[in-house]
């Protein structure tokens, strides 16, 4: 019986990668580009602090939730970045911490092009005394299994002040962990992001900014996160947002002040398996720490 729970939980662990817990998911992604792609670090020409928090399908016991945290520090052409992911979905933990470095390129009095890498650990620790075992008398495992990895990623991010375009895959190195668990594998397989937006200009007070998030892992299904926002008179941001096959989300920010933004979304999540939550929630807070933009490439703070 104890074996037949840890099959199921593992498979809804493999469901759950699907939906890219390897790395975080967000909805509100367009405002922590740099966890999942280096090349974005310091295109925002200030020294900033990110925190975000992601719980999924709130009133599931054991239901996924995500946090991070994220510093940038741009210089002239180059950047440094620091960011930490803490995710956690019933006995299953997982913990990424990773230095940055980006390096600016331009390609033309508009046009920029920023190349990044970014290298750290990744740990993962699964907990036997969380999963709700009815037949304790098979001693299928006996102590549980945390591993440490070493982990590298890429990414290129191509901007300009109305438009964008990136291509990262954060982890290079592909690990195997619980080898002696059942002979299954939990295989960290490569996630490849492409993403893309743009600046509509609709009035002088109103601009809109749809974008795109594509998420590909070999061997599941493709996914990709569709936005429209609307930036209101440099304060205000409104949207909405598509998960394919997944989720409706409403995405609302606001610039308290030029260094304060802060943001929350709220998704309806389409999957039959959770139809009985309450949704997801997500809330951001990024702090400019400088008040000065003190890069070359920083090009325009309504984008970004």
């Amino acid at each position: 019986m104890k074996k037949l729970y840890i099959i199921m939980y593992i498979s809804f662990l493999g469901i759950s990668s699907i939906n890219g817990q390897d790395f975080p998911m967000h909805t509100q992604y367009m405002y922590d580009k740099a966890s999942i792609n280096p090349g974005f670090v310091g295109v925002k020409g200030r020294v900033s602090l990110l925190l975000m928090h992601r719980s999924q399908w709130l009133g599931v016991d054991g239901a996924p939730t995500t946090s991070n945290i994220a510093f940038e520090y741009p210089l002239e052409k180059a950047a440094f970045g620091l960011n930490m992911i803490y995710d956690n979905a019933g006995p299953l933990t997982k913990m990424t911490g990773n230095l940055q470095f980006a390096y600016n390129l331009e390609l033309s009095y508009t046009t920029f092009l920023s190349l990044g890498v970014n290298a750290g650990v990744y740990n993962s620790e699964f907990d036997i005394n969380k999963l709700n075992i009815r037949d304790v008398g098979e001693d299928l495992f006996v102590d549980n299994i945390n591993q440490i990895d070493f982990n590298i990623g890429i990414g290129a991010f191509l901007y300009s002040e109305t438009w964008y375009m990136g291509v990262s895959t954060p982890n290079l190195n592909l690990q195997k962990h619980y080898k002696d668990l059942l002979s299954q594998y939990d295989k960290r397989l490569m996630h490849l992001y492409l993403m893309s937006g743009y600046n509509i200009e609709v009035s002088r007070k109103a601009t809109l900014q749809p974008s795109v998030m594509i998420r590909y892992i070999p061997s599941l299904p493709i996914s990709a996160d569709l936005s429209l926002n609307m930036r209101w008179n440099e304060t205000l941001i409104t949207g909405l947002a598509y998960r394919l096959d997944s989720a409706y989300s409403l995405l609302i920010g606001v610039n308290v002040s030029r260094q304060l933004h802060i943001g929350y979304a709220f998704d309806w999540d389409q999957s039959k398996l959770y139809t009985k939550d309450y949704g997801s929630h997500e809330v951001f807070l990024r702090y400019n720490i400088s008040k000065n933009e003190n890069s070359l490439r920083y090009q325009s703070p309504r984008f970004f």
